[in-house]
């Protein structure tokens, strides 16, 4: 059985972070008393923005969250509180990353099938969301700093190399690494995809905001866009992550 530790999640948008939630959640683990998808919130419900927190302030809140008995977090960003997440020795860090393409079309339909993107094409959607290499804007993020490069890729892997657990989505040895490192058991959870359990819900949504076209659409299955469709640029670096993680060798 795995050392029990505070799992500390880097939860990249559409790329299985709402599946390792209900995972955690279902595997008897502590999370925050107030929380968003695993994302810890004050007691107004708003997410704390751990991004903004310096190395040191991390540890402190790291130190908090294992003395409360929780054990496990999720964090959207920030580079400062994932290098606090590594270096803490009670903390397990977790990662799962999506191929790039497929992340971008599933949060243009994500987005789309909410109502919260109007946009009639994946080039509109991403050019109006400023659309660009998420992965590793969400691991170098900075405040005052968003300015990356081919540069930045080589960061962001060493970064990641230093997780206890990497985790790419769709591998069908993904499960068994999960339980191998965590001691999870259960697996029968929810994954909040789209096109599966949650589409009821965006149905009824949609009709109620009178989008009834694009609710019959999302019946349907009619997925918006092709991958053929996502840009290069707005994923090349990720795309080159990806290759370097899990592809070389």
């Amino acid at each position: 059985m795995p050392e029990k530790k505070l799992n500390v999640f880097l939860h990249f948008r559409k790329a299985g972070g709402t599946r390792m939630v209900n995972l955690a959640l279902a595997n008897g683990e502590s999370l925050w008393d107030n929380h968003d998808n695993g994302k810890p919130c004050d007691s107004s419900g708003t997410v704390i923005d751990l991004a903004k927190l310096t190395i040191e302030q991390s540890l402190n809140f790291i130190e908090d969250a294992i003395s409360m008995g929780k054990s496990f977090i999720s964090v959207a960003r920030g580079k400062s509180f994932i290098e606090a997440a590594i270096r803490h020795p009670q903390v397990r860090t977790i990662c799962s990353l999506r191929d790039p393409k497929k992340t971008c079309l599933s949060n243009y339909n994500y987005d789309f099938y909410l109502v919260e993107a109007h946009d009639r094409n994946l080039s509109g959607y991403v050019q109006r969301k400023q659309y660009w290499n998420p992965f590793i804007k969400s691991i170098l993020h900075e405040e005052g700093d968003d300015d990356f490069d081919q540069k930045s890729v080589g960061k962001a892997v060493s970064i990641l190399q230093n997780f206890d657990v990497l985790i790419e989505l769709g591998h069908p040895d993904s499960d068994r690494l999960i339980s191998q490192h965590l001691g999870w058991n259960n697996f029968d959870v929810k994954s909040h995809s789209t096109q599966a359990e949650d589409r009821l819900w965006k149905v009824v949504n949609m009709i109620k905001k009178g989008r009834v076209i694009r609710a019959v659409t999302l019946m349907l299955g009619r997925k918006r866009g092709t991958l053929e469709d996502v840009p290069e640029a707005t994923i090349h670096l990720d795309q080159e992550l990806m290759n370097r993680l899990f592809k070389s060798g």
